[in-house]
């Protein structure tokens, strides 16, 4: 009789040590996704609130700062859906939350050619990741269905038109020091790609007409500039040609 009630005790003993085990690596499983999901979350609300660094430099609508602060809503949700404990996190999402309001219903969109470009090839170079990062978050957060579709579009376009901004700022700036240098071919090159870029541009604003009215200026100085030059060139050939005529026909001296 009492060797079946060790066994029945050896039994459950068994039996509560695996239910215990399964217990713990589903806790620890549980406990790794949370960590897991806090550690992802985070990291998107760092990287938007990197790009919302950027709207002192480059004009951002209220769409796409409300496309940001939602992101980073999202992500604060989400943290504080497997972590309610997380004070900081429960803040940080009553702060968004209060943003996001005061945008809804203060903000004002700066106006579209309201560019300011980049001082330099590094700075150029940081708008460009920039402004490629935000696409890249705009895009994802359209296939996630959280912005609708016309906004996308329409957002999409203002950054791809800021990015030609910014390359076309970078090639008036080459064509003007390829002039100093006298390297023609290379301004002609530059001004004539930058130009027929521009030209197939049918929603140019203000910032982007001027820059096109300055480069067909800076085309039309090079032209003439070259003709000049050429003019003067073909004038210095003529008079050397004149002189050495001058040189075989003139009178032979007797000695």
């Amino acid at each position: 009789m009492v060797l079946p009630l060790i066994l029945i005790l050896a039994a459950v003993l068994l039996f509560l040590i695996i239910g215990y085990n399964i217990l713990q690596q589903y806790r620890q499983k549980m406990e790794a996704q949370k960590r897991a999901t806090i550690v992802k979350q985070k990291a998107v609300i760092e990287e938007t609130d990197e790009m919302l660094l950027q709207a002192s430099r480059l004009p951002f609508s209220k769409e796409l700062l409300l496309i940001l602060h939602h992101r980073i809503l999202n992500a604060l949700q989400a943290i504080v859906q497997v972590d309610p404990s997380l004070a900081p996190a429960k803040q940080r999402l009553n702060d968004i939350t209060g943003q996001i309001s005061k945008i809804q219903q203060n903000y004002q969109a700066p106006e579209s050619d309201a560019y300011r470009a980049p001082d330099n090839d590094k700075q150029a170079l940081l708008m460009l990741q920039v402004i490629k990062k935000i696409r890249a978050i705009v895009r994802s957060e359209h296939s996630k269905g959280k912005v609708e579709t016309p906004v996308y579009v329409m957002e999409n376009r203002r950054l791809e038109l800021m990015q030609l901004k910014i390359n076309l700022e970078n090639a008036i700036s080459r064509a003007q020091t390829a002039k100093m240098n006298r390297q023609f071919g290379t301004v002609k090159q530059l001004l004539d790609k930058a130009i027929q870029t521009l030209s197939a541009v049918p929603d140019r604003d203000a910032y982007l007409q001027a820059k096109l009215e300055q480069m067909q200026q800076m085309k039309a100085e090079l032209n003439s500039q070259l003709k000049s030059d050429s003019d003067s060139d073909l004038k210095q050939r003529q008079e050397k040609e004149a002189d050495d005529l001058d040189v075989l026909f003139q009178p032979k001296k007797k000695w």
